[in-house]
């Protein structure tokens, strides 16, 4: 084997590890049963609750919408993260995720999302800069959902 194809097979070696290394976590959580899921995500932090929830609502099938709840639990101590995971991504399926923990904090009370004039509008205008626009309807009505 030449000098060349060494190096490409050992960088391509090292992405795949780096690529399930990156979720090790989240696939540890979904090998577990998945009927203490939500109890199971609550003793997790914040950081981690994240990661777990975007896993299992992006790459799992069927999407696991129901881990937003431990997160929105969280209320107000939950808003800073969020907002700051919001603002660094121009993902429409992040922004999706985070709107729907949103949408659960309003809908739970753990958090009056609507009363904070700053996070509805950054929500508004990230929802309004989204790319896809069968997602941006989709965000549309769940950003109405929280105002009424």
């Amino acid at each position: 084997m030449s000098k060349a194809m060494r190096s490409i097979t050992l960088t391509l070696a090292c992405f795949i590890m780096l690529g399930c290394w990156d979720h090790r976590l989240e696939k540890s959580f979904f090998d577990k049963p998945a009927c203490d899921r939500v109890s199971r995500l609550r003793q997790y932090p914040l950081a981690d609750q994240y990661k777990i929830f975007r896993y299992g609502n992006d790459v799992k099938e069927l999407p696991a919408t129901e881990l937003a709840r431990p997160i929105a639990e969280r209320g107000a101590s939950a808003v800073p993260f969020l907002t700051d995971q919001l603002n660094a991504s121009a993902d429409d399926i992040a922004i999706r995720d985070i709107l729907l923990i949103f949408e659960s904090m309003e809908a739970s009370g753990s958090y009056d999302v609507r009363a904070n004039a700053a996070l509805m509008g950054v929500l508004t205008s990230k929802v309004s800069g989204m790319k896809d626009k069968d997602w941006q309807a989709i965000c549309r009505k769940m950003l109405q959902r929280i105002k009424d």
